[in-house]
């Protein structure tokens, strides 16, 4: 039986309220901060007041695994949780579908503290029907994951817990999984390792549904006299009525299973991406940015400002003084410091003559 009956019954009842509420943005945020209130009570983990938010962050061969802290921050973004959760389910019912006799599996690369994303559908599918293995580089987040499903009884739920970096690990044949789940990433994929996870463990399980199912990254020119007054999230005003000028420059680099499958070979320092022409500047108020589109699976999507994950950058190699017709490519760089990069194409490269 559960230590904790009433917990586990009542992060169930948030778990179905997340995952079907239709409302207004400000009770959603209620019920995942409720969600992520049961996780945090029962897991033991706690940040001392000693410490920074970053203490605890590692820098790996693929990107920066953030600190169990910030991790645990990182659950009480309620849209981005739950579009997420959302993802992950879906996922695991198509999977369901396609395996009906059979156990699905699901890895979750980057758990954190909480394993906001597993833990409470461990609430909703029987052990009998979905196993979790649950992952993560710091083993202080193992320990609080191992806490919260003792606590809350949903040991049956866990097929294995993993303490190592995800871009190492080696899946067991035994146990591949049929769905692969990580959030492990930053703005337009700088930084953190969402790449190299992917890449790495869609290797082993090729037939794998990934959720996110794509992390889409476009430019746009922004005029930067409008945009700071703007951060309303795209998917609140569907009209696109308080959308700020913005001039579209194309899709710049994709993360989804046919990118993947498209790429080198692993030992490649970076990864190909688009090329943008630059149109007619229209006032010099106008800076590029990349925008980032996360698709958790189907339908459910995370808009420009959502949460942190799909705020805009600015595409800072491109000259202030570009022109209208001025090329740039694209490439995605890997290693400790991932990130997207653009260079002038050399037929527009600053001060290369023009005709």
């Amino acid at each position: 039986m559960p230590t904790d009956v009433a917990n586990t019954k009542e992060l169930k009842r948030l778990t179905n309220e997340a995952l079907t509420y239709s409302g207004s943005r400000g009770i959603l945020a209620a019920i995942v901060d409720e969600l992520v209130g049961i996780l945090e009570s029962v897991s033991g983990f706690r940040m001392s007041q000693e410490e920074s938010l970053t203490d605890g962050e590692t820098v790996c061969d693929h990107g920066l695994a953030i600190s169990p802290a910030q991790a645990g921050c990182c659950a009480g973004e309620y849209q981005r949780t739950a579009i997420f959760l959302r993802g992950a389910h879906s996922a695991i019912m198509q999977a369901l579908e396609a395996n009906s006799r059979g156990i699905v599996r699901v890895l979750y690369a980057g758990s954190g503290p909480y394993a906001t994303l597993a833990v409470p559908l461990m609430t909703i599918f029987p052990p009998e029907k979905v196993k979790f293995t649950i992952l993560d580089l710091h083993p202080e987040s193992i320990q609080s994951v191992r806490s919260i499903v003792s606590e809350l009884g949903l040991q049956c739920s866990v097929e294995s817990y993993v303490v190592t970096d995800a871009c190492n690990y080696t899946i067991p044949p035994r146990s591949l999984p049929d769905i692969l789940l990580c959030e492990a990433m930053s703005t337009a994929l700088e930084k953190e390792p969402q790449v190299g996870i992917a890449r790495h463990l869609l290797s082993q399980a090729p037939d794998a549904i990934m959720v996110p199912e794509s992390v889409q990254i476009e430019a746009f020119l922004v005029d930067t006299s409008d945009e700071p007054d703007m951060i309303i999230p795209e998917s609140e005003d569907p009209s696109e009525s308080q959308k700020p000028n913005r001039i579209s420059l194309g899709p710049v680099f994709e993360l989804s299973k046919a990118a993947i499958r498209s790429w080198p070979p692993t030992e490649a320092d970076s990864l190909p991406a688009q090329s943008i022409q630059l149109p007619l500047i229209p006032k010099p108020s106008y800076r590029p940015f990349l925008f980032t589109t996360i698709i958790a699976y189907g339908e459910h999507v995370l808009l420009t400002h959502d949460c942190n994950l799909t705020g805009i950058r600015e595409i800072m190699e491109i000259d202030s003084v570009a022109a209208g017709g001025d090329s740039y490519q694209f490439s995605y760089l890997l290693g400790q410091n991932p990130r997207l990069v653009a260079e002038a194409s050399e037929s527009h490269a600053p001060g290369s003559r023009r005709d």
